[in-house]
């Protein structure tokens, strides 16, 4: 099984496929090489066959009373030098010439014209070696094909027929040292042996192309049937490196055998940190789970959703199905599991989520809002009365001044409130993010970081800081930061605010602290609306400044460790076209 790939089963629908792309996939040079292996050993075993048969010939004439100086040795020396020469014709033929049928038929001429001198010589009709057409027939029906068979055996009919014709009627003359008596032979005799010899080469012919006719056809249902098994692969190939999901398939046991390309990029590593490792050190599926799959009565998992981890560590959200992998005989192999990384969805529905509790709050805040403020207002309007009376001693003012500032801080939480619950889209304009920084931090000075004993300080460049912004909601969300920093910081602490633009070229804002920070736990709920972690707030202020950064189209990220402090940063993803002049 290949590492990325697994197999499917064709349907019948697949079988009638006709892309071009995958038709005889990689067949052709096969046949070719095919081809030209045969006519190799055609050509080996012909010299080998020659050699043996005439030089055997030879052997045998030359230990009788005939010198190599009569006529039938040296016929047979020229039979053996014509067919070593056509050889080595054929062989360099065959290097340049890209239609090998020819140089095979080529050979088979010469052979006949070899096979027929040499029963020439060797007795005409009572030769031992007649034999020797029905092989060329054969190796003409095994390298060439049916009709070179046919061809063959004809050509070699002919051959034979003219010969023992022409010797019987003293139209071609004996060997002159031999006896004329071995070739004068009886006509009844001859007609039998010749009608014998010819029937048999007839029928060898008929059945070597018959049966070479045969093999090719089942060749080519064979290749056919290759080259749909190759189509098939090809095709399964592609559709497994196609798919937008992740798919792996495990062993019985859970143990991981293949998986796609997808999937490896879903878990960014490689397939050797993936193959053979339990399926559930990487998805929420249990050994029990593949072990129920395999059971003809076990429940495969349609739909299910979980916590995947990577190889090196980290966590996403991920959607998976589990169905069993079934082999060609039917019986269940394995487990087939399809997952996509829902990480994307999961921030989706927490945005929405999120904007569901805004949706909420402003609901809220608008039944009570004016409920609030009206008796607020009220409240107010008493106590600077009842302060401006002369009657009134020092602890009394400064009880009195305790619930105005009370008073002015429940009305800042009721604006708050109706801020988010009815946000308004910004009015942009080019702001230059330094002044911002310089009016929360004058204010801050004189706020909440005077009577927390908190430093504040200032970081922004001698250049403008330009954004594309709402000057008044911006201010808010630098205000909130500033504030969530000052409430989280302890006495003689610092607080920095910083405008800056990054190497990328964007607008950033940055509000550091030195409290006690935040674990990736706080930090994936603080702008959760209503959480807060401290004694006093209602925890809306960072859901409002999430609120507005998310209407800028910017994003806001925080650096902190718990324990070490926390900076919370700002970027707007888009700067203004700025005159030269700035």
């Amino acid at each position: 099984m290949r590492t990325k790939t697994f197999p499917l089963q064709a349907s019948t629908s697949l079988n009638s496929l006709e892309e071009p792309r995958y038709a005889g996939v990689g067949h052709e040079p096969d046949d070719d090489r095919r081809a030209a292996r045969r006519l190799q050993l055609f050509m080996g075993a012909r010299l080998a066959v020659a050699t043996l048969l005439l030089g055997g010939t030879l052997a045998i004439v030359l230990e009788g009373d005939r010198g190599f100086d009569s006529f039938t040795p040296q016929f047979l020396v020229a039979l053996i030098a014509a067919i070593y020469a056509g050889s080595l014709a054929s062989g360099i033929w065959l290097l340049g010439c890209e239609h090998r049928d020819r140089v095979a038929i080529s050979q088979l001429v010469g052979d006949l014209l070899v096979t027929t001198g040499l029963i020439y010589v060797t007795g005409g009709t009572h030769s031992g070696f007649i034999f020797l057409y029905g092989v060329a027939v054969l190796m003409a029906a095994m390298v060439v094909g049916p009709l070179a068979a046919r061809l063959t055996g004809a050509g070699s009919i002919i051959l034979y027929g003219s010969m023992i014709a022409g010797l019987w009627t003293g139209l071609i003359p004996h060997p002159p040292d031999q006896s004329p008596e071995a070739y004068r032979i009886p006509a009844g005799e001859l007609a039998y042996t010749a009608l014998l010899h010819l029937s048999g080469l007839f029928l060898v012919t008929v059945l070597a192309g018959n049966l070479s006719a045969r093999v090719m056809t089942a060749g080519g249902q064979l290749r056919r049937a290759e080259a749909n098994a190759a189509t098939l692969a090809q095709l399964n190939e592609d559709i497994v490196r196609s798919l937008s999901s992740g798919l792996l398939t495990t062993g019985p046991h859970g143990e991981i055998r293949s998986i796609n390309a997808i999937g490896l990029e879903i878990f960014g590593a490689e397939a050797i940190a993936i193959i053979g490792k339990p399926v559930n050190t990487l998805l929420p599926v249990s050994r029990e789970a593949i072990l129920g799959t395999l059971e003809d009565s076990g429940p495969s998992i349609s739909r299910a959703e979980g916590e995947a981890a990577r190889p090196d560590g980290t966590h996403f959200a991920v959607g998976y199905s589990v169905n069993r992998l079934i082999s060609v005989d039917g019986s269940a192999i394995g487990a087939l599991v399809v997952f996509q990384d829902l990480t994307e969805i999961s921030d989706l529905r927490a945005k929405a989520a999120r904007q569901e509790r805004l949706a909420v709050l402003g609901r809220l805040s608008a039944g009570l809002a004016h409920e609030i403020r009206n008796p607020l207002s009220s409240i107010s309007g008493s106590v600077e009365l009842v302060r401006e009376s002369s009657d009134l001693n020092t602890e009394d003012r400064r009880l009195l001044g305790i619930v105005l500032d009370e008073v002015e801080r429940l009305d800042e939480l009721v604006s708050t409130m109706l801020q988010v619950g009815r946000p308004r889209q910004p009015r942009r304009a080019e702001t230059d993010l330094r002044g911002i920084v310089e009016d929360v931090v004058k204010m801050a000075r004189q706020g909440p970081c005077r009577t927390a004993h908190i430093d504040i300080q200032q970081a922004v460049p001698d250049t403008p800081v330009f954004a594309v912004v709402d000057r008044d909601q911006i201010r808010q969300v630098v205000w909130n930061l500033v504030k969530n920093a000052v409430q989280a910081s302890p006495p003689q602490t610092v607080v920095r605010v910083a405008a800056r633009i990054t190497d990328a070229g964007q607008p950033q804002l940055e509000v550091t602290d030195e409290g006690q920070g935040l674990d990736a736990a706080q930090q994936s709920r603080v702008y959760d609306m209503f959480h807060s972690e401290r004694t006093h707030g209602a925890g809306i202020g960072l859901a409002l400044v999430r609120q507005i950064v998310d209407a800028h189209g910017a994003t806001i990220g925080i650096d902190s460790d718990a324990g070490h402090g926390a900076a919370f940063v700002v970027t707007f993803h888009s700067q203004p076209q700025l005159a030269a002049s700035g």
